[in-house]
């Protein structure tokens, strides 16, 4: 292959990610929600996930997408994982659309012809549409005309070289098999699409750069190779994310393994389904067969398994106890839809929640705690609230519902109460230190303690204030007694100073804690409200 060639290849590629990325995000912003609602279709069983992973893979051509949306619904609580696994197998078998759509289409045609009046058709509506849904089948549209034309210049180049090139693959022995599947592999990994890779293996075949055996065993490479885009995502990526993005990478090292296993078979099989439809010429055909056959295999064998592999990978990830400052649900995959970032948000603000009330309980025990751990976990906290007011902060640029807009204050509300009654936390176990066990005017009363009346608050009836009237009731009562004990010279006055500090402090941690119930229950109230409007 001479300069100008190689320039074509790597045009003809450039064109074929374009064209993938303008469908994929043209499709996800004409459909709005649509995407949201046929995954929901999925919470029900397996079954219902395997459809809707293959419908919408299908339909948008890429399976990395319908996978980032579903690490996002299982972070968001609407997928368990269970439902997650068949929408993971749905979309590695709706891959298959694109290996038809370029061997019995694409390269039957005249592909300028055929591309040409999508680009124009897309531009149109692009320019002509005032809302950003048609403006995204705009996009759709274009993408899928720059595809074609980007298979139109590699059909052009391959044409020309491909009688010049002698097939790489000339036998069946395994090390020939396997550089292959690593060739496979590596484009796929370069190209973070499957789609584009086998896009790529089909011409190249059709036009006499690769035999049979070696663009099947490229195929095999480029389905492992689909899996490092989940693998990439995962990195870092909270444990449901790295819990779904290791199904998909067993689901294809299991096929994988099964196709390497019975390749000269499969090889023989889907050379005469290929001649059963009349198509005994077209290698193209014969991969489209072997494509299919390989999902449908690779499915075969894991569906008995499945129950196993969601229990093994229930177990796995699982959030060590101080690893409070990362997140469990939320992350970028879940922040493109914001119907499902504000469930994630909401989540995550329920683990803030439960970590704030439990150092401020241990904060005012009787039983100290050592001071470098409370204040490790007040600073872990406060990193949770950041990522929390940074997640609420970017969906606000979205386009939201009304409900959910007036949802947002309320976060930031409790965020706002939660950082405080960390830092109020800190400072009544300081000053407890200085202090007796008990307050010497509560000794021998009836009834509980102020303290004890200060952790019950997110379990008792509240005031508007925050604390419960039996709370305010009970501060009143003590701050009197200390300042008549103080008058009365029965406690020196530095003793009465620091005990009223003490108790206005507890006063102002027990209210912000109140608050903090109260905005939290106003955000899953109208969290609930809108999922059963949309039911």
């Amino acid at each position: 292959m001479n300069l100008w060639q190689i320039l074509s290849f790597l045009g003809g590629v450039g064109l074929f990610l374009l064209g993938m990325k303008l469908m994929t995000e043209g499709l996800k912003v004409a459909a709005g929600d649509g995407l949201r609602h046929v995954l929901a279709f999925a919470t029900r069983s397996r079954a219902r996930g395997l459809a809707s992973g293959a419908m919408i893979t299908g339909v948008v051509q890429s399976s990395s997408a319908v996978i980032f949306a579903t690490i996002g619904f299982v972070n968001a609580g609407i997928l368990g994982l269970g439902q997650a696994v068949g929408v993971i197998y749905g979309a590695n078998l709706g891959t298959t659309a694109t290996t038809w759509l370029v061997s019995v289409v694409g390269l039957e045609f005249s592909l300028k012809a055929f591309a040409l009046p999508f680009i124009g058709a897309g531009m149109l509506i692009r320019l002509l549409a005032r809302v950003s849904r048609l403006r995204g089948l705009g996009d759709a549209v274009t993408g899928f005309g720059v595809f074609f034309l980007g298979l139109d210049v590699l059909t052009d180049m391959f044409r020309e070289t491909g009688p010049m090139l002698t097939p790489a693959f000339t036998g069946s022995g395994a090390l020939m098999l396997f550089l292959h599947l690593l060739a496979g592999f590596l484009m796929t990994v370069v190209m973070q699409s499957s789609s584009a890779a086998l896009a790529v293996i089909l011409t190249a075949a059709t036009g006499g750069a690769l035999a049979l055996p070696g663009a099947a065993a490229m195929m095999i490479g480029a389905n492992l190779g689909t899996t490092s885009t989940a693998v990439f995502a995962a990195l870092g990526a909270t444990p449901n994310a790295r819990r779904v993005a290791s199904s998909h990478v067993i689901f294809n090292v299991v096929e994988a393994a099964i196709l390497f296993l019975f390749f000269g078979f499969l090889l023989q099989l889907v050379q005469w389904l290929a001649a059963s439809v009349g198509m005994a010429h077209s290698i193209a055909v014969a991969l489209a067969f072997f494509h299919t056959t390989g999902k449908l295999i690779g499915l075969m064998a894991m569906w008995p398994l499945t129950p196993l592999m969601v229990d093994w990978l229930s177990r796995r990830f699982r959030p060590l106890p101080d690893e409070l400052a990362r997140p469990q649900y939320l992350d970028e995959t879940v922040l493109a839809t914001p119907s499902l970032g504000l469930r994630a948000v909401e989540k995550e603000l329920n683990r803030a929640l439960v970590a704030a009330g439990h150092l401020f309980t241990d904060a005012i025990a009787e039983k100290r705690i050592e001071r470098a751990r409370l204040e490790g976990r007040q600073q872990a906290l406060q990193s949770l609230l950041d990522i929390i007011n940074d997640a609420a902060q970017s969906l606000s640029s979205h386009d939201l519902s009304s409900q959910h807009s007036r949802t947002l204050p309320d976060v930031l509300r409790t965020t706002r109460y939660l950082e405080e009654l960390g830092e109020r936390a800190l400072e009544l176990d300081e000053m407890a230190r200085r202090l007796p066990a008990i307050c010497p005017v509560e000794e021998g009363q009836e009834g509980p303690t102020l303290s004890e009346l200060a952790r019950a608050v997110p379990s008792e009836p509240l005031t508007k204030s925050g604390v419960s009237p039996e709370f305010e009731e009970r501060y009143q009562r003590i701050k009197s007694e200390l300042l008549w004990a103080g008058a009365s010279r029965r406690m020196g006055s530095r003793q009465m100073s620091d005990w009223l500090d003490y108790f206005s402090v507890l006063r102002r941690a027990a209210k912000v804690h109140g608050r903090a119930c109260q905005h939290a229950a106003l955000v899953a109230s109208a969290l609930h409200e809108e999922a059963e409007a949309e039911h």
